[in-house]
């Protein structure tokens, strides 16, 4: 879907209309820097990303950006507004208020808001992005191109609903109350298995349970051995019943139970709170803020390290993994914590039993007063090293004088709890065996989904190694084009083998491998390799024929290789839709002589007054209108700037023209002037230049004076301008109208083509486009 027009009002540098008129063709548009040029690509963006633009993405911007995007002197009674027209006519407009409110209105043909920027837009400060971000954030730029968000989507879903399974069904829960039921288990019975585990327990029932009901539930069975045990109990003696309590409290092992807390404890780093799944969570957040920041430092908003942009992805996936160990361990040490007031629980209920008010007269009143005021419940949520210091001092002496009271304990007391402990561990086991069941088809489960995510990625790094390689192939063509005859070969993309979510890129530098540009490429090297890449991603656009917008993506490329980057695109994308911009007047002018002016065209922004006036086209291309706006700070200024755009436009048409100039000394060849330039074209145009006239072609002396004056004025103002900075502002003035007037000779007034086309090798002449001018020069 090609673009017709862009017409922007008060958005960005617009003001009240400014309207990018390309009718479907590739256009190249100049203008310096602030001229507002961006402003179009804004537009684009804006309607890309949903309302965002993204170097415009700063805490100053505000939340809509509504600071950013309406021109700043827009009136109130306005709105920011543009409308994109396509070539099937449908539209796409977007108004924007002063509060940032964005209201859309887009035709149903024309699926603007579905274009990847990725593969529609590169801007200057985006040309080694790619090869500067991290190889996941790689993996996720290609994704799109890949065609796979699909089966990404699915992989990802899977691998949440296996996490969402666990979390469900308290798998980890369970995991540690097996583990803790398996600790009991050894402590009564050993290693004995169910078989000898159940056998001693069933003769335990027929000991105690002298009336047996009729029931085959062994939990129903062990619960009324435990029933008859406790009944004994209750008809012992109050000293033999001292006995069992003291029997209970010595068995308590606080010390080991404290000790796993402060190894739990240890584990956490001295600076964690209890908030860090709600870090988790921000670290989420981040991972799409990341994303957003080009280049500089980002603050971490889980850890407040200052980060390099591009490492911030790979810190995050680091911070991330680090706060889940925490979470672990703060999950052990708060099962070690329930286990400890489990223990003190049951030191406060023996220690409160009337049978026991002897033996607990004997403790120190510190002691019970600290008993009486602790808190379990308050304890489980907070348990401090304070805490455990005070339950150290206080309650672990009490648990070992119970535990030397233990060693007077007569045989059958002994026994008697003994055998409660089997009943009641052996009731656990049995419950233990569905919760293992549990666990089991959870795990099963799991592994399951595990598996088929598993598969699911594995087809997705096929089918990316396919895609990848076709877009390699893409890659080499291009940087072999920009970089003929140069060391630096088999560019390419390429999968690590070690990580299924990551793409990195590959070269050979005078034969050596690289596994990174950055570690030999210069920035000019890697600016153009990084064109070479985003222009590789938008040729898989080709069958939908999207635009593709090059917002000053040549800055660091040196001379040379701007020549490459034109052959490249005739090469490669003659048959899409090109809008370039740029600010470099020398490239401007080198691209309107070397595309062919029947599939572009060519526009210049005038410089940039004020925000009430906006954006303002030229209705020149020469780059004139840089030099009249230097009138006012120095007529020398826009004498120079005048005499540098013949410099650059003269030395093209005689190229053009095949002007035959006399050889000069060496190097000085290379550094003729405008002046020399238009003293041969004057020279061979008394004969070589003609118009049609009412009979057929006749000379053109009107032309030619133009051409006179015009170079008698270089030689005379334009020098001082250069060398001696006194010239007037009159002067600067007729000498721009002059040099504008002389270029305007070289170009046809009706086809608006300057004489370059139809070339006739018997009659050696060059003409215009529709023929009202040419240029004989084998009359020469």
């Amino acid at each position: 879907m090609r673009i017709k027009s862009i017409a922007l009002s008060w958005f960005r540098g617009a003001g009240e209309l400014a309207v990018l008129d390309i009718q479907e063709k590739s256009t190249v548009i100049y203008g310096e820097n602030g001229a507002g040029k961006s402003s179009f690509v804004d537009a684009i963006e804006h309607v890309i990303n949903s309302g965002k633009i993204g170097h415009l993405s700063l805490e100053q911007s505000g939340k809509r950006q509504e600071k950013a995007v309406p021109n700043t002197h827009m009136p109130e009674d306005r709105l920011a507004s543009f409308v994109i027209r396509f070539a099937d006519n449908s539209e796409h407009k977007t108004t924007i208020n002063k509060e940032g409110v964005i209201r859309n209105t887009t035709s149903e043909t024309s699926h603007i808001d579905s274009w990847d920027y990725r593969r529609t837009i590169l801007r200057q400060d985006e040309v080694a992005r790619f090869i500067q971000i991290t190889k996941g954030e790689k993996y996720s730029a290609l994704l799109p191109l890949l065609g796979l968000q699909h089966m990404e989507i699915a992989a990802e879903n899977l691998r949440r609903l296996a996490k969402a399974v666990e979390q469900t069904s308290n798998l980890r829960e369970i995991k540690a109350v097996l583990d803790e039921l398996l600790t009991r288990r050894r402590a009564v019975f050993g290693d004995a298995d169910d078989v000898a585990i159940f056998c001693s327990v069933d003769s335990l029932h027929d000991e105690y349970c002298s009336v047996k009901k009729l029931t085959r539930n062994p939990i129903e069975k062990y619960s009324e051995l435990n029933g008859a045990i406790e009944e004994r109990i209750s008809r012992s003696s109050t000293e033999q019943k001292q006995h069992l309590i003291l029997k209970d409290l010595g068995q308590l092992d606080l010390v080991g139970q404290i000790a796993s807390i402060r190894s739990a404890s240890t584990k956490l780093t001295a600076g964690v709170e209890p908030l860090i799944s709600e870090k988790l969570r921000v670290l989420e957040a981040a991972d799409g803020f990341g994303k957003l920041v080009s280049n500089g430092q980002i603050q971490c908003p889980a850890c407040g390290q200052e980060i390099q942009s591009v490492a911030f992805q790979l810190h995050l996936s680091e911070e991330r993994k680090r706060l889940q160990e925490v979470i672990a361990a703060f999950e052990e040490r708060d099962r070690n914590v329930g286990t400890l007031c489990d223990s003190l629980g049951v030191i406060k209920a023996q220690l409160n039993r009337t049978e026991f008010v002897p033996w607990r007269n004997q403790l120190d009143a510190g002691q019970m007063d600290f008993l009486a005021q602790l808190d379990i419940n308050l304890l489980r949520r907070s348990c401090t090293e304070t805490e455990l210091k005070a339950i150290e001092t206080l309650i672990v002496p009490i648990v070992a004088i119970a535990k030397e009271a233990m060693e007077d304990i007569p045989p059958d007391i002994q026994k008697l709890n003994d055998d409660k402990r089997k009943g009641a561990v052996a009731i656990e086991i049995l419950r233990g065996k569905e919760r293992a069941r549990l666990v089991s088809g959870i795990g099963i489960l799991v592994a399951f989904i595990a598996a088929v995510e598993d598969g699911v990625r594995e087809e997705i790094s096929a089918q990316s190694a396919r895609t990848i390689g076709a877009i390699s192939a893409d890659i080499q063509d291009m940087w072999r084009i920009l970089h003929p005859n140069e060391r630096i070969e088999d560019v390419r993309l390429h999968v690590p083998a070690e990580e299924n979510k990551a793409i990195d890129i590959f070269l050979k530098f005078h034969g050596v491998d690289q596994e990174s540009p950055r570690l030999t490429l210069s920035e000019g090297f890697r600016n153009s390799l990084g064109l070479c890449i985003f222009l590789a991603m938008a040729k898989r656009e080709a069958k939908k024929d999207r635009p593709i917008f090059l917002d000053d993506v040549v800055v660091s490329v040196d001379r040379n290789h701007r020549g490459m980057i034109v052959d490249l695109l005739q090469r490669l994308f003659s048959d899409r839709q090109l809008v370039l911009f740029t600010h470099d007047r020398d490239w401007f002018i080198e691209l309107k002589q070397q595309l062919n002016p029947g599939n572009w065209s060519f526009k210049a922004l005038m410089p940039y007054d004020m925000p009430t006036v906006g954006i303002r086209w030229s209705e020149k291309s020469y780059g004139f209108d840089d030099a009249r706006k230097l009138l006012e700070v120095g007529p020398d200024l826009a004498g120079n700037t005048a005499r540098k755009v013949m410099d650059i436009e003269l030395a093209l048409v005689a190229e053009r023209l095949n002007l035959r100039l006399p050889y000069l000394h060496r190097e000085r060849n290379d550094h003729r002037g405008a002046h020399d330039f238009l003293k041969q074209i004057i020279v061979d145009g008394e004969k070589a230049f003609q118009k049609k006239g009412v009979t057929g072609y006749e000379k053109s002396s009107v032309d030619m004076q133009i051409l006179r004056d015009a170079d008698r004025l270089l030689v005379s103002w334009a020098n001082k301008a250069s060398h001696t900075n006194d010239i007037t502002k009159a002067e600067a003035t007729k000498l721009i109208d002059a040099c504008e007037s002389a270029l305007a000779v070289l170009s046809c007034s009706i086809c608006k083509r300057a004489i370059s086309r139809l070339h006739d090798e018997k009659s050696e002449f060059l003409q215009c486009e529709c023929g009202n001018i040419r240029w004989r020069y084998g009359k020469v």
